[in-house]
């Protein structure tokens, strides 16, 4: 079996919990660490310039940003949840343990209305977005770094991405949770949909022409 066959075959939630009040020290990954994983997410594909960079002039051409917090940083984030009206949930106890956070969001092609629709531009954009992130969470695997893909909760508004200085106009894709080895005071809860999957069989076929 190929590495990067290995990677996928050995990724699998690991979600972290902590107390809240009383966190880890934060003694985690080490942000040349957590750059190196973003590089190789860099490389994930995308099929055109994000509406920023091909109408606004922006330079950056992909249609994803990467928001990085170290573990020190993450701690910070804790009393800082208090200033967001929806309630942070389990955001907070796994802030609490977390080496790093990586907030992935996507530029939408924005519609008249200064919203976004779905249509096939935007479903790319989501697409390559989603690509960089499972390049990430699979050199993380590789690495022996547990990962979690959150939606985000509380994350993903206004207000979180004022106070992290994320672009309105971006839309969070995914928190992504870098943990350590599970610590004693932690609760590891593991994914859902592992144990469920189906063989290829079940969800592949050969096209034939008639």
């Amino acid at each position: 079996m190929k590495s990067i066959e290995k990677a996928a075959a050995a990724r699998k939630t690991l979600k972290l919990l902590g107390d809240p009040a009383r966190p880890l020290a934060p003694e985690g990954l080490s942000r040349s660490d957590v750059e190196e994983l973003v590089t190789a997410a860099g490389w994930a594909p995308f099929h055109r310039p994000a509406y920023r960079a091909r109408e606004q002039g922006e330079r950056t051409v992909e249609p994803w940003r990467f928001t990085m917090l170290d573990a020190p940083a993450c701690r910070a984030l804790l009393p800082r949840l208090s200033e967001i009206p929806k309630p942070p949930g389990k955001i907070s106890n796994m802030l609490a343990v977390a080496d790093a956070l990586l907030l992935v969001t996507w530029l939408p092609e924005p519609s008249a209305d200064g919203g976004w629709e779905a249509n096939a531009f935007n479903m790319e954009h989501i697409a390559a977005g989603s690509a960089a992130i499972q390049t990430l969470l699979l050199a993380a695997t590789a690495r022996g770094i547990g990962n979690y893909w959150s939606s985000g909760g509380a994350l993903g508004t206004a207000e979180a991405f004022e106070m992290l200085g994320i672009d309105k106009s971006d839309v969070l894709l995914g928190a992504i949770f870098l943990f350590p080895d599970p610590p004693d005071s932690a609760e590891a809860v593991p994914g859902k949909m592992r144990e469920k999957r189906s063989a290829p069989a079940a969800w592949s076929r050969w096209a034939e022409l008639g």
